[in-house]
């Protein structure tokens, strides 16, 4: 269950339970006794020795990312160097306390091969160390990235023709209908605001969902029924943290893609739920009819999705999924926009 976190919190942190890092210590400790295993060390008679090291590394190494994963709350915002020590003394005790118990064993079968408690305790913290720095490393490295998706991103929200056609619209309300025109001014203001916010920011879900329902607003107001939406959300999950703006720039290209290029009315299904353990947001809409001027455009949501991937592989690594593609419902062909994020 992702943590509370405050406003002023961003994507760049160091995450250890997630999938990524779990495959990628289990991939570089398994290359490291492949490594071994070519070098024909520890010396020994046949394959006992490699066996016995086998026995309790990897064991060790699955201890270490469990005890880091389980304190992570404790660390997790503090200083590299306090979260480097922190890695190094937990891998020290997980290849300390695991060479202990093998240690019968090593008398036994390969006395001569056995490492001292010391030397295993030293490599744990060392081999830690290494794959705690290498990850901060990472994290550091990709924030440019994100700053530059993110910097597209804005550039792709304030678009001047929706700009253009929202005061537009608010400009028509003002006399007949002034309030609804104030409301519209207020929801351009929030999608500002949200826009321009410091890069990275996460905000709990139900404040995602009224910043896509805040935009469906303004353009109803243009659409009026052509627009039709329907939401299906997961209460349950309205106060889980994501990244700003995940969900709106999905509801929008529904809406530029979809009802823009259509002549008549559009079904928006947005959908919030629960799926294999993780949250699975969903935008589906209808495409337009092939004579409908201009043509749709079957990419158009390339750009939004590419910023939003490289965003949430930030912050989830490879436990955050996205994909877009056309789909088949009750006869008709429909647009979908998925993303899943781990809970």
């Amino acid at each position: 269950m992702a943590e509370p976190l405050t406003q002023n919190d961003t994507a760049v942190r160091l995450d250890i339970c997630g999938a990524g890092s779990l495959v990628r210590a289990l991939l570089a400790l398994n290359a490291l006794l492949a490594l071994v295993v070519l070098m024909r060390l520890p010396a020994g008679d046949g394959h006992v020795p490699m066996l016995l090291l086998l026995s309790w590394v990897e064991p060790a190494a699955l201890l270490w990312l469990a005890l880091m994963c389980m304190t992570q709350r404790f660390w997790r915002l503090r200083a590299a160097a306090v979260v480097l020590g922190v890695s190094a003394a937990l891998g020290g005790a997980s290849a300390l306390g695991l060479n202990l118990m093998v240690q019968p064993l090593f008398a036994v079968l390969a006395p001569g091969a056995a490492q001292q408690p010391w030397q295993a305790a030293l490599a744990g913290a060392a081999l830690a160390l290494v794959f705690v720095h290498y990850l901060q490393l990472r994290a550091r490295a990709f924030t440019p990235i994100d700053m530059q998706a993110r910097l597209s991103e804005l550039q792709s929200r304030i678009r001047p023709h929706f700009l253009f056609n929202t005061l537009n619209a608010a400009s028509a309300l003002v006399r007949e209908q002034p309030e609804r025109a104030e409301a519209v001014l207020d929801d351009l203001a929030e999608l500002f605001r949200a826009s321009v916010g410091k890069p990275g920011t996460l905000v709990s879900l139900e404040q995602e969902i009224d910043l896509a329902r805040r935009y469906l607003d303004i353009e109803s107001v243009r659409f009026g029924a052509r627009m039709q939406v329907q939401w299906t959300v997961d209460d349950s999950l309205l106060q889980i943290r994501i990244p700003t703006l995940t969900l709106q720039p999905l509801v929008e290209n529904a809406v530029r893609h979809g009802v823009e290029r259509s002549s008549r009315p559009v079904r928006i299904d947005i959908d919030v739920g629960r799926r294999l353990g993780q949250i699975e947001v969903t935008v589906r809409n209808d495409l337009p009819a092939m004579n409908d001027a201009p043509a749709p455009r079957r990419n158009g949501t390339g750009t939004a999705l590419r910023n939003i991937r490289q965003r949430l592989h930030l912050l989830y690594d490879i436990a955050a999924e996205v994909d877009q593609g056309e789909v088949v419902e009750e006869g008709a062909p429909r647009w979908r926009a998925r993303l899943r994020l781990p809970l």
